[in-house]
């Protein structure tokens, strides 16, 4: 079975913001994720951005380039929790 690509759909409010963000995880800890689940953990991962940085998120969903400043948080904040889900799940 070939492994699907999944694209930042989730039930999070901004499908701009959400590929902002994927775009600033490196292509290789997504594909560590099983491409059965994959959906759903990038979808969890963007509405617990959203609510707990709603300003952050907010950045990513207007029009325009990130902010530098911007950018660098969501990194440090999207890739942590990329980080404690492979550990967890000892991938």
């Amino acid at each position: 079975m070939a492994e699907e690509e999944v694209g930042p759909i989730g039930s999070s409010s901004s499908k701009v913001a959400n590929e902002r963000i994927l775009a600033l995880v490196p292509a290789e800890s997504v594909k560590r994720i099983p491409f059965f689940v994959r959906r759903h953990a990038l979808s969890k991962t963007f509405e617990k951005i959203e609510h707990e940085h709603p300003d952050l998120y907010a950045a990513a969903a207007r029009e325009g380039e990130l902010p530098e400043d911007v950018r660098e948080q969501l990194s440090q904040i999207v890739n942590g929790i990329f980080e404690q889900k492979l550990r967890k799940h000892n991938l």
